[in-house]
């Protein structure tokens, strides 16, 4: 027994559990590094072009829609040089140019410091961009006539006439489209083709020098058949091109234009349909009369986004201010008490003609309208109003009055045509709970 004992004793002791748990967890996340740095790097290879070529733009003529199709481009630009800086080692490195003159590898130079030239400028104009102390269409139209200019350098290098290069005209045309307007791309193909055309003659004259790239084109460039056709072909793709993306714009635009109109208009729908379902409401809830001209006026107030509304009840021969409702951001401290009696008379002012001629009326400019009470005027003031009767049944029980104190913002016809709407059925409300009170 003594001997177990012994043994038993010298046994080494087990390691902390904990520590051995946190030893198998480092483990763990050293074996799975690898894993997830290649998850990453697969991430950022998949989301890379994405984020890239994303469209985060809508096709509004705003500053900042603007704006976010110049930034657009500028992402577009980052990519486009330097891969037309690969394709031309791709090719040189391939063989396509080989058995050119030793101006195979001036050319990939030149074409690199062209590159570099213009990621210069895609800086410049990037930093610019987050200024924006300048007028955007300028700014567009001068980064896309450098763009003309810039392709032009790749065209010249890589065998003018012979270049397979052409094609990036066509990146400014369009973007003069997308960015601008249709006339824009149609005078970049106007320019891309001035370019192309100029090139080719000087070229042809001997006063620029014709670069030998692609080797197997070069004896294309001495056949004058050859020339004219691709100064007629690159003329009419670049004028097809404009006009086929002017084309499509103007119809996208359209249709977008199109699609949010009819989008506001059912926003306006839903609003006046809970507006009108507010005031049936009102019922439910409100027994007193006082409480349902409350919650009228405050529905009003609300849910048209204007700073007051005045209440008049048709009380005998008169018109009586009974309620008034501020919206919740006009200060307590510009909150009026008023106490206004009308005759019902038209020539009282437009609120008295809006109850005796039923009659609503929108008035944008109060102090140069005919037919505003002047007294009633410095007491609720002259900022742009709308005024809309209410009725039931063919009788007038009251007008609402709503109007704007900030900025003095007119009231548009879609509100104005909504208050008509409104006015009708709060008066049918207001008759109902004054015969149930």
């Amino acid at each position: 027994m003594a001997s177990e004992e012994i043994k038993d004793t010298d046994k080494p002791a087990d390691p902390d559990p904990q520590a051995k748990s946190e030893s198998s967890g480092l483990l763990q996340s050293a074996a799975s590094f690898p894993q997830v740095l290649l998850a990453g790097t697969r991430d950022l290879a998949l989301n890379l072009p994405r984020r890239i070529f994303e469209i985060d733009f809508d096709l509004s003529d705003s500053r900042e829609e603007l704006r976010k199709k110049v930034a657009w481009i500028i992402r577009i630009r980052f990519v486009i040089n330097p891969a037309v800086v690969a394709l031309m080692f791709f090719s040189n490195w391939q063989g396509l140019t080989k058995g050119a003159s030793t101006l195979s590898r001036e050319t990939l130079i030149s074409t690199a410091i062209v590159a570099a030239i213009s990621i210069a400028l895609n800086v410049t104009y990037f930093i610019a961009l987050k200024k924006q102390k300048f007028e955007l269409h300028k700014f567009v139209f001068l980064q896309l006539l450098l763009d003309v200019v810039i392709f032009s350098a790749y065209i010249w290098r890589t065998g003018g006439v012979t270049s397979p290069f052409v094609f990036l005209y066509f990146l400014p045309i369009i973007g003069g489209s997308i960015m601008l307007s249709p006339a824009y791309g149609m005078a970049m193909a106007a320019l891309g083709s001035l370019a192309f055309f100029l090139i080719v003659i000087l070229e042809s004259t001997g006063v620029i020098p014709h670069v030998s790239y692609f080797v197997a084109l070069d004896q294309f460039a001495e056949r004058t058949s050859y020339v004219v056709l691709m100064m007629i072909v690159n003329f009419f793709a670049f004028i097809a091109v404009a006009g086929a993306s002017g084309f499509l714009m103007k119809t996208v635009t359209q249709k977008a234009k199109e699609l949010k109109e009819s989008n506001l208009l059912q926003e306006r729908k839903a609003k006046l349909f809970k507006m009108l379902y507010q005031v049936n409401e009102v019922l439910q809830y409100h027994q007193d009369i006082g409480e349902v001209l409350d919650r009228i006026c405050d529905v009003l107030v609300t849910d048209m986004n204007v700073d007051r509304a005045l209440m008049y009840i048709v009380d005998g021969k008169e018109l009586k201010l009974r309620r008034v409702a501020y919206h919740n951001r006009v200060p307590e401290s510009e909150h009026t008490e008023l106490r206004v009696s009308i005759p019902l008379d038209p020539v009282e002012g437009l609120t008295a003609r809006a109850a005796v001629e039923n009659q609503a009326f929108n008035v944008a400019d109060p102090s140069n309208h005919e037919g505003i009470n002047v007294e009633l005027a410095k007491k609720i003031g002259l900022n742009p109003f709308a005024l809309a009767p209410m009725v039931f049944r063919g009788r007038v029980v009251g007008v609402l009055g709503i109007d704007r104190g900030e900025d003095f913002l007119a009231i548009s016809d879609d509100e104005f045509h909504v208050l008509q709407i409104f006015a009708r059925q709060a008066g049918q409300t207001l008759t109902a709970a004054s015969i149930s009170d």
